[in-house]
């Protein structure tokens, strides 16, 4: 098994769909048990090689039922004369043979996160995949569901075939392969045997340099105020101090941008809204702003940013009305200038000049736009959503600091995120949320990935829900 480590961008997956045919490659050979396949190389090819794919988003038909998803493939070929019966024990077997067990019979958009997983790798398997490509697989998985993953993964090994693993997470790197490989800048630059190299030595030749380990700010004292209060009937009270960082986990689609969005605003938000004491339940996202709100939303594409406006306009928006960038109701623009210079040197940023449109940053410069046009305003209350999604190992190293740099000046984080790993480096306290309700929580020395685990899928035996 070959784990495949580098930042965004570094080549990684495509890489991968070169080897699966869903790119072309300009250069190199591609060579499968001895044979060169380059000329005329295709998915369909890599197929029949044995080689399958299981991207980060799933290719299933939520409608179909799993045994339908599993063979569709397969089943166009054989018309009016398919065998659903001999079909559907074919599959029955390989699931047992790999400790698959999802329901054949359901519907797929019945099944929870993981068990889609589960549908799309027994596809790769039907089709007589003795090479299994998985683009950072536990990403959207419980720990226990990572682990079985994981553990499904060894036995495929034992069996004799090959596994190569796409992922940014050294411990999962490491705990599972035989090798490390790791990309940089389209370039393969070292391997190493998994027992042999430390998470530091790998992150060092991720990125070239050293990365601080991350950080969590003292926890604030008990007179502390509060900053965020959400008093909610319906299982969802929520608070946090000045000073303190939070976590909200649980797997994706659980509440978790319904919570995010009813805090700023652009969504009803049931029971009573606090910011600072100031009652903001039925007030606008303007005024929760101007009551000391900051907000990074979950896609910054859609969210938070115009792609084509220059990057000066960007660090505007929402802010263009404020003294220090208007005179009588036209903007002021030595102000402006002198305000994206400021932005640029506090934050890092990294772009020919202000001018350039925001498409042409990386998605960290990106991030750092958006990070620093909040963090500017000198907030009260930072709610932070996928604060790292898609940023490269020492953009994510910046973003955390930023916020932890923010608690420790006072402010109160709220930081919603599906890396748990995340969370519980820089949380002070983990609450976890289950189909909209908050079902228990953590603090910084409880922290135990299979306790979240448990939490995560509302099975938490011995654990009180704290709101």
């Amino acid at each position: 098994m070959v784990a495949l480590l580098g930042e965004n961008g570094a080549g990684k997956s495509t890489l991968m769909n070169v080897l699966y045919g869903l790119v072309a490659p300009d250069t190199g050979r591609i060579v499968v048990r001895g044979e060169d396949h380059t000329a005329g190389w295709s998915t369909r090819r890599a197929i029949a090689s044995g080689i399958g794919m299981i991207h980060q988003h799933f290719a299933l038909v939520g409608d179909y039922s799993v045994l339908d998803n599993v063979i569709l493939p397969v089943a166009g070929r054989a018309g009016f004369l398919l065998d659903r019966a001999a079909h559907a024990a074919r599959v029955q077997r390989i699931a047992a043979e790999n400790g698959i067990g999802v329901p054949l019979q359901a519907p797929v958009e019945s099944l929870a996160v993981g068990q889609r997983q589960q549908v799309e790798i027994l596809k790769m398997l039907y089709q007589g995949a003795r090479v299994l490509v998985l683009d950072e697989p536990t990403s959207v998985l419980t720990p226990q569901q990572a682990a079985a993953l994981l553990e499904m993964l060894r036995g495929f090994r034992a069996r004799g075939h090959a596994v190569v693993l796409i992922t940014h997470k050294i411990h999962d790197a490491l705990g599972v392969a035989d090798r490390v490989m790791v990309l940089r800048r389209g370039r393969h630059v070292a391997t190493f045997r998994a027992g042999e190299v430390s998470p530091a030595e790998l992150a060092r030749a991720m990125i070239a340099q050293d990365v601080p380990p991350p950080r969590m700010p003292s926890l604030p004292g008990a007179a502390s105020a509060t900053v965020l209060e959400l008093e909610n009937p319906e299982g969802l009270s929520l608070r946090v101090r000045a000073g303190e960082i939070v976590g909200i986990a649980g797997v994706a689609g659980n509440g978790q941008r319904e919570l995010a969005e009813g805090i700023l605003g652009t969504l009803p938000c049931a029971g009573t809204l606090r910011i600072n004491g100031r009652d903001v339940t039925r007030e606008s996202v303007a005024d929760r702003r101007a009551a000391g709100l900051a907000f990074i939303p979950e896609d910054r594409h859609h969210s938070a940013m115009v792609a084509d406006l220059a990057v000066w306009q960007n660090l505007l928006l929402g802010r263009a009305g404020e003294a220090r960038f208007s005179r009588h109701g036209v903007l002021a623009g030595g102000s402006i200038r002198a305000y994206a210079g400021e932005q640029f040197a506090a934050f890092d940023v990294r772009a020919p000049s202000p001018e350039v449109p925001m498409r042409t940053l990386s998605g960290g410069n990106q991030q750092k736009v958006v990070l620093g046009r909040e963090i500017s305003r000198k907030p009260a209350l930072i709610v932070a959503c996928e604060p790292t999604r898609g940023l490269d190992f020492a953009a994510t190293a910046y973003v955390r600091g930023q916020l932890v740099e923010n608690a420790e000046r006072g402010c109160a984080v709220l930081v919603i995120s599906s890396d748990l790993e995340e969370l519980m480096e820089m949380s002070h306290r983990v609450a976890v949320m289950f189909r909209g309700r908050i079902v228990g929580e953590l603090a910084s020395g409880e922290y135990d990935p299979q306790r979240f685990g448990l939490l995560m899928s509302n099975f938490s035996p011995g654990l009180a829900q704290t709101a």
